[in-house]
């Protein structure tokens, strides 16, 4: 019981020093630049429908990976930050 315990609290301090290792990176502007264009290729703002199973699999996998660095962020609620992305690139196009 005591090394479940030792086990979650070690898994949570490394999730911990992950994320405020991304926030770190975020704090710069090439870490933002980059964050961005990450979760654009990662399909987080729009989904991607393909006829191709395997290429349906790749795109789901890249939106999870992106969703996953999201979730590391302590976001309560991920669309909030899709949502901002999407209007900053509808605020470029107008």
């Amino acid at each position: 019981m005591l090394a479940k315990v030792v086990d979650t609290y070690a898994r949570l301090r490394k999730r911990g020093e992950l994320r405020d290792d991304l926030n770190k990176i975020l704090e710069t502007p090439e870490g933002q630049r980059f964050f961005k264009v990450f979760l654009k290729e990662c399909h987080v703002t729009k989904p991607v429908f393909h006829v191709d199973d395997n290429k349906l699999r790749e795109c789901e996998g890249r939106r999870r990976l992106a969703m996953s660095f999201l979730s590391l962020l302590g976001q309560d609620d991920p669309h909030q930050l899709i949502n901002l992305i999407e209007q900053e690139n509808h605020d470029k196009t107008t």
